[in-house]
């Protein structure tokens, strides 16, 4: 096995930092998705660099992180909303 191979095969299973799954699930809404665009290069350079790259591993990850920071965005949105008509 050569050093390329070895790289690639690293690469491939190599998971999101700490702070790069914080960034995609914070920050969901502004991450680009298949049916429209937006303007965050942020995100959009990131999810390109790891197709580009081969990594397959944090590639995954960031999208379920997408996934999770789209419900965990919705869920307290519609918690403040029921303690906000609860309350007032």
């Amino acid at each position: 096995m050569n050093l390329e191979e070895e790289n690639r095969r690293k690469r491939a299973k190599a998971t999101l930092s700490k702070m790069e799954s914080l960034e995609f699930f914070i920050l969901p809404f502004i991450t680009p998705r298949a049916r429209h665009k937006s303007l965050d290069d942020f995100s959009e350079s990131q999810l390109d660099r790891f197709k580009k790259h081969g990594y397959d591993t944090k590639l995954k990850q960031a999208n379920q992180l997408i996934i999770f920071g789209i419900i965990f965005w919705i869920g307290l949105a519609a918690i403040i909303g029921y303690l906000a008509i609860k309350f007032s």
